[in-house]
């Protein structure tokens, strides 16, 4: 069992990492140290004062551990703290069954008006609530009835319960409309998205619908990690579509993390038969990148596509051209002579670009693959690959690239 003071610790510490938006690599630094998990949970940076942290103590399925959510904006205080499996009625507006020994407890503050609500399950699954306002026991029927009726959309956009269920009952009578209307009710960007993800797994979700949500998230969410997240659960399906494509790279185009831009364009491009206006828009964002790392990733994985080359290769070049690493462009130059048949006019563009390469032991080894690639009998564009060999300092490097064209 986590010791109060290992939870107080995890909670101001969770609290550090949400202001501070860090990568989910500092959620698991801290679970290894305090044995808290810290789920991601980004802070809308607004005028107001807003802090959401999410805790999770025990497993990961939500069943074994306790969940904790603390949310503060301004004058409203809100917490949760929840364990075991909870069912929601058939209208979703009253807790129906929590699992044995599990519970529910929520607080809400506001100007200093509190309310609060326990639901504990015993051994067979029996239910006690107690409801106090501003300290005092008030009796569940009607004010904690109704109470609880009221903030139940927040409970469950912050905790899930019910989303599924209320997403599909949504959809069905009022579309995407309807469901990104509930979704904009929801207090924090984490709870908006839970609302487009479940959208997403509608199975008879229409292209204009995936695109109708992404331009939802455009607006709604500024956190690079929601943003990223969202973008994850659009199918491959709906990313042939070149509508979709364009709503999803609005989208990406706003994230600033290089590393989250990376993940949303890798995802995007391994989407099977992308079309070639598709590559050229996600090529144009890649340029956007400032990390030649995670812009060398992308290209990467757009020179895995066939055509991808034939139709792109200038802009392609133009890109690798401005890296600062000779390392990294030296690699995607590399990547692109293995996996395409190169024309005489694309070698020709792309040989300046090598010539540029500051590294003699960098430039030397992609021209000699180039020698490796091109055909023996074009004196045209060997005598091209000498030219740019002439530009080597290092007399050792450029001899072994004259050796690999005789």
């Amino acid at each position: 069992m986590t010791k109060p003071s290992t939870i107080f610790f995890a909670s101001l510490a969770a609290g550090v990492l949400s202001m501070l938006d860090l990568r989910p690599a500092a959620s698991t630094s801290l679970r290894l140290i305090t044995g808290v998990e810290v789920m991601q949970q980004d802070t809308v940076k607004t005028k107001k004062k807003n802090n959401n942290v999410r805790i999770q103590v025990g497993g990961k399925d939500g069943k074994n551990g306790e969940q904790v959510y603390i949310n503060t904006d301004n004058n409203k205080r809100e917490e949760l703290k929840r364990q075991g499996t909870v069912t929601l009625t058939d209208d979703l507006k009253d807790i129906k069954s929590i699992s044995p020994n599990g519970y529910l407890k929520y607080m809400r503050s506001v100007n200093d008006d509190t309310k609060r609500l326990e639901i504990t399950s015993d051994a067979n699954g029996n239910l006690t609530r107690t409801y106090t306002e501003n300290g005092k026991k008030v009796a569940y029927e009607p004010a904690g009835r109704e109470w609880l009726q009221q903030v139940m959309p927040d409970l469950m956009a912050n905790t899930g319960i019910g989303i599924a269920e209320l997403v599909k009952d949504l959809y069905g009578k009022e579309g995407a409309k309807g469901v990104l209307a509930e979704a904009e009710k929801a207090g924090s960007e984490h709870a908006k998205m839970r609302f487009v993800q479940h959208l997403y797994q509608q199975p008879d979700l229409k292209p204009a619908d995936v695109k109708q949500s992404l331009q939802f998230v455009d607006k709604h969410v500024s956190s690079d990690y929601e943003r990223r997240k969202a973008l994850g659960t659009v199918t491959a399906a709906h990313l042939k579509n070149k509508d979709v494509v364009s709503s999803y790279l609005q989208v990406s185009d706003k994230i600033s993390s290089d590393y989250e831009r990376r993940k949303a364009l890798l995802y995007l491009l391994e989407t099977p038969d992308l079309s070639k206006e598709s590559m050229a828009m996600a090529l144009e964002q890649t340029g956007k990148i400032s990390s030649d790392y995670e812009k060398a990733k992308v290209l990467q994985q757009l020179t895995k596509q066939s055509d991808f080359i034939q139709h792109n290769y200038k802009s392609a070049f133009s890109i690798i051209d401005k890296f600062s690493s000779d390392y990294e462009k030296a690699k995607i130059i590399n990547s692109i002579v293995k996996n395409h048949k190169l024309s005489q006019a694309q070698y020709k563009e792309l040989l300046p670009v090598v010539s540029r390469i500051s590294s003699d032991y960098e430039k030397g080894k992609v021209l000699r693959n180039i020698a490796s690639a091109i055909p023996s009998d074009n004196k045209d564009l060997r005598a091209e690959v000498e030219k740019a060999a002439n530009t080597i300092g290092s007399d050792y490097e450029k001899n072994k690239v004259i050796s690999a064209l005789r």
